[in-house]
């Protein structure tokens, strides 16, 4: 049980109380819950929304960060890091499946002798998707409910999903154009806009997004605050940064950020990062809620 040093030490008794169990009555082993490896962000909030049995991550302290510990209650299993896991744990751990996507093929050979893998082809953010991109986070869901044997669950994340928005978009009023940022460092901010996750939310919500210009994939451009100065009548929605903690809170005073219209005015906005910024359904809830509230 050379694993064990990779385990809090208030675990131990109880690991091996369990195999003593496992041991003296085989017949228990099949009873313990199956449990699904992941080792991407977005796929592991899907799952998670899916109250799979045993969840299994990669860099989980990174990702409660960039989640808002929305899942800090949750009972993962840290497995290392998401290019590089702890093989010897992962090997003890046996789980049933293991979910990657489209661009972890090359750890999926490596895993392969340890569990099954399923590359999730309905992965939403990659270079050559086409059409729209909620659409895509629909299948997305409903693909990996089917891979955890959970497609009812993953069909009502779906529906609930998309009345919770319509509820929101019915008790929200008239808004200007949103320009939503999250600070990089003092002059320089990632701007959200075509293929992320807060401008298929604006769309549901029939709010417009003020950034009209080439993003990547994962929906955001990354420039300098003075190429801000040229979106004009755009109220300033700001995102928390998960790294450097803190720095939008002090834009009112800071540099040029104080001569944008919008703060000046004392209209911009400032939300609790508690969304993954390449999320889908899990992550579109939280941010439109939180939006809405703002605003």
């Amino acid at each position: 049980m050379s694993f064990l040093r990779f385990l809090p030490k208030s675990w131990h008794t109880s690991v091996y109380l369990v195999g003593f169990i496992l041991t003296t009555n085989p017949a228990l082993a099949t009873k313990l819950p199956p449990s699904v490896a992941v080792f991407d962000w977005t796929i592991a909030e899907t799952l998670l929304s899916l109250d799979p049995s045993a969840v299994s991550l990669g860099n989980t302290a990174a990702f409660h960060t960039w989640t808002g510990n929305n899942y800090k209650d949750v009972d993962i299993m840290d497995i290392g890091t998401q290019t590089f896991p702890n093989m010897e744990l992962l090997s003890s751990i046996e789980p049933h499946h293991i979910l990657l996507s489209p661009s972890q093929v090359r750890l999926g050979q490596r895993l392969a002798n340890i569990a099954p893998y399923t590359i999730i082809q309905s992965y939403p953010y990659v270079g050559n998707r086409s059409g729209r991109l909620w659409s895509s986070f629909d299948a997305f869901a409903l693909e990996i409910g089917v891979s955890v044997d959970q497609k009812a669950l993953a069909e009502q994340l779906i529906i609930d999903t998309r009345s919770h928005l319509e509820e929101l978009r019915s008790n929200l009023s008239s808004q200007p154009p949103l320009l939503i940022i999250q600070l990089v460092n003092e002059q320089y901010v990632r701007v959200y806009g075509e293929n992320s996750m807060f401008q298929e939310v604006l769309q549901q919500l029939n709010l417009s997004n003020a950034w009209t210009e080439k993003t990547n994939q994962w929906g955001y451009s990354l420039v300098s605050i003075r190429e801000l100065f040229n979106v004009e009548e755009a109220r300033l929605v700001v995102i928390e940064s998960a790294f450097p903690i803190g720095i939008e809170n002090n834009i009112e005073t800071s540099g040029m950020w104080r001569y944008l219209p919008s703060v000046q005015q004392g209209d911009s906005v400032v939300l609790s990062s508690s969304f993954w910024i390449a999320g889908t359904l899990p992550s579109a809830q939280r941010f439109a809620n939180a939006l809405v509230k703002a605003l």
